[in-house]
């Protein structure tokens, strides 16, 4: 009895001495899962899921548990940043996608399983779609909407192939965003954040709730967008670059459905390395800054009835594409302004200009500018202020040099706001003929900001 535990204990102690001598403590890897390929092809594909549910004319379609639809697809999110949760992207193809999926899934960590690039089959039977503002989610119904998929069933609804692609973006510019391409994997070149934007984080300001959104700028087009970035997310303190380049993302939408977001798996996804940007040059004029009353120019748009009268009064309200959206009367509690917005447009991009008439500084000294704004239902910059010495009626070949206005932000979900003062703006080294002109760049879908303006006056000792 003795003869075989001391048999035992050696074996034993020469097991545990093996097990030791075999890791490599200093270069320890995760064991890769193999399984073999599934036997399934599939008879469908999303943009066909998608039709499903817009031709049922219902707010939630489900497949029937004897339908046989397979759908495959691309992932192309991940949670490993923190940046996506409990919502799985796929799209048709790992290069060129022509449409994408967003399914609900009660899964955390799940890029453990559900790799960037990994092929997946999901069999439509039981499941559920609904879609609205171009954005379609699968998931299960549960008490009249959709909810994830519970973590015990996931196994069911998402198989995975075999097949891991390294995913191509679609390279496209922002003119070129649309329903059609939502939640598929872009890339968007000549990118940086707006100046205003440099300094700040990606997600860490007091202000972000949920989500931070930091407004973009495309460079060769010099129109915006936003990145959004969840408040949960690994990087969210990570400072925005001044530096400008290529941005890989999900292109979306943003959590209110209102407008466009890019929203990236990771910062890597940055590829922000030229020093070079394309910053407006503000007008700057040396020395104090006037506080004098002489009146040069004053309007309040109190003696306007319809918004024709402003052309009567000298103004050019155009939009720069010909397009019917420009700026309107309004008025606000009882205030005649000016108002403008891309909301309700269908205008992608939509380029308005409101241009006073001439306004003579010959004889002025240190002449200044001020004029009140508000915004509201706030979802980007869209208003720029400029000023021209040379506008002739054309506002293209006029030279524009932007005047830096203090422009507000505004509540992104309401119409409460007030009007806030542009700060005084000196005019002093300019001369002769000027017009200043409020520019307003926006889209709809994406930018649709709505602002007023109102007492517009330039002053000088």
């Amino acid at each position: 009895m003795f003869y075989k535990f001391k048999v035992f204990r050696i074996l034993f102690l020469v097991g545990i001495y093996l097990m030791i001598s075999c890791v490599k403590t200093d270069d320890f890897e995760v064991p890769k899962v193999e399984f073999e390929a599934p036997n399934i092809t599939a008879n469908s594909n999303i943009l066909a899921i998608k039709k499903a549910f817009d031709q049922s004319g219902v707010t939630i379609y489900t497949f029937d548990e004897s339908d046989d639809a397979v759908m495959e697809g691309y992932v192309i999110s991940s949670d490993e940043a923190g940046n996506f949760y409990k919502r799985l992207i796929i799209q048709d193809h790992y290069e060129n996608p022509t449409s994408g999926i967003e399914i609900l899934i009660d899964v955390r960590a799940y890029y453990t399983k559900y790799n960037l690039g990994r092929k997946l089959w999901i069999p439509m039977a039981g499941l559920s779609v609904t879609g609205t503002e171009g954005i379609y989610k699968i998931g299960l119904v549960n008490q009249n909407k959709i909810t994830e998929i519970p973590a015990s069933l996931v196994d069911n609804y998402l198989i995975r192939s075999t097949e891991t692609e390294v995913l191509t973006p679609l390279s496209i510019e922002i003119p070129q965003f649309s329903k059609e391409l939502l939640n598929t994997y872009v890339e968007v070149d000549h990118m940086q954040f707006g100046f205003v934007e440099l300094g700040k984080t990606f997600a860490g300001e007091p202000y972000d709730n949920y989500n931070g959104e930091r407004n973009m700028i495309q460079c060769n087009t010099l129109l915006s967008t936003v990145l959004s970035t969840n408040t949960f997310a690994d990087f969210k303190s990570n400072l925005i670059t001044a530096k400008s380049g290529t941005i890989e993302a999900v292109f979306t939408k943003d959590f209110y459905l209102e407008k466009y977001v890019l929203v990236v798996n990771n910062p890597e996804a940055l590829n922000f390395i030229n020093e070079e940007r394309c910053d407006p040059e503000f007008l700057n004029c040396e020395g104090e800054i006037s506080s004098g009353n002489q009146i040069i120019f004053a309007e309040n748009f109190e003696n306007i009835t319809k918004t024709k009268d402003l052309e009567t009064l000298g103004w050019i309200n155009q939009n720069l594409y010909f397009g019917n959206e420009r700026f309107t009367k309004g008025t606000d509690k009882g205030n005649v302004i000016v108002r403008v917005s891309a909301y309700g447009s269908e205008e992608n991009p939509m380029e308005a200009w409101l241009i006073t008439p001439k306004i003579n500084l010959k004889n002025s000294i240190n002449p200044v500018l001020k004029f009140d704004t508000q915004a509201y239902y706030d979802n980007g910059k869209a208003l720029t202020i400029w000023v021209s010495q040379n506008f002739n009626g054309n506002i293209q070949e006029a030279h524009w040099q932007q005047l830096n206005a203090n422009i507000p932000v505004g509540p992104s979900n309401s119409y409460e706001s007030q009007f806030i003062s542009s700060g005084t703006i000196n005019l002093s080294c300019l001369s002769g003929d000027i017009v200043i002109g409020f520019k307003y760049q926006g889209s709809d879908p994406g930018i649709t900001t709505t602002y007023e303006i109102d007492n517009v006056r330039i002053t000088s000792e």
